[in-house]
């Protein structure tokens, strides 16, 4: 059975947006959302294809949002809505698959994109180094609890910056930015939920640091497995 495989992250002076950085609309087709959504994605391909004939798979893909510093930085702003639906459509341009995509958010005047050639490195670890297995399809609530369930001894993090790797192995079938959001809402034992929340809403704004990996096991049929790896942000270097 295939086990999950960390990759490098893109350490490249990326590019500098000029369109800003929009999250996933559900609005309408038409919508100022979908909008902005478009052209941030259109920004983005623009800035990734010129390297992309000089770059060899398996490839990664990092995005550095800037936020205006009277944004607080640890609320909403998810960086999994910045990514989704941003790199499905640039797989539709490109034809690339991405084996790897890192995000990060911080107080800043600018967002960067950068694409590389990346490669397999040693499990990162974390205070938190769990490993969950599901069988539900992401878009039912029985892939949460699946997650959910196999996490129960986790405690939240302390207040602050998360950093978080999430290692995917799935089946030739499964595309797997489908599953990122509904992972992380899955997270509340790890990144902890404000008073009152419901059961999937997450402190997910939380997450500063994100990287997502995935590896294809032809063999797994509609199975996933999901190597969580997470720790305050500033931690990381120390291990």
């Amino acid at each position: 059975m295939t086990v999950p495989v960390f990759y490098a992250r893109p350490e490249l002076v990326g590019s500098t947006l000029s369109v800003p950085p929009a999250l996933a609309s559900w609005d309408s087709a038409g919508s100022p959302g979908q909008a902005r959504s478009a052209a941030f994605a259109a920004d983005v391909l623009a800035a990734i294809v010129p390297k992309l004939p000089v770059t060899s798979d398996p490839l990664a893909l990092r995005l550095d949002i800037g936020l205006p510093d009277l944004v607080p930085l640890l609320a909403l702003n998810d960086l999994d809505n910045y990514l989704f639906p941003l790199v499905p459509r640039l797989t539709r341009g490109t034809g690339r698959q991405f084996a790897s995509v890192w995000a990060t958010k911080r107080h800043a005047a600018t967002s960067l994109v950068a694409v590389s050639q990346t490669q397999t490195v040693q499990d990162p670890g974390g205070l938190y180094s769990l490993q969950v297995h599901t069988t539900a399809s992401a878009s039912t609530t029985a892939y949460k609890r699946q997650i959910r369930d196999q996490i129960t001894a986790a405690q939240p993090l302390p207040d602050g910056g998360i950093a978080l790797q999430l290692a995917f192995v799935v089946g030739p079938r499964r595309a797997w930015p489908n599953l990122w959001k509904a992972t992380i809402d899955s997270l509340g034992s790890i990144l902890g939920r404000d008073a009152g929340a419901r059961e999937w809403n997450a402190r997910d704004g939380r997450i500063t640091d994100l990287g997502l990996h995935c590896v294809i096991d032809p063999a797994l049929g509609n199975h996933v497995t999901i190597a969580i790896r997470a720790c305050p942000v500033g931690t990381q270097a120390a291990r």
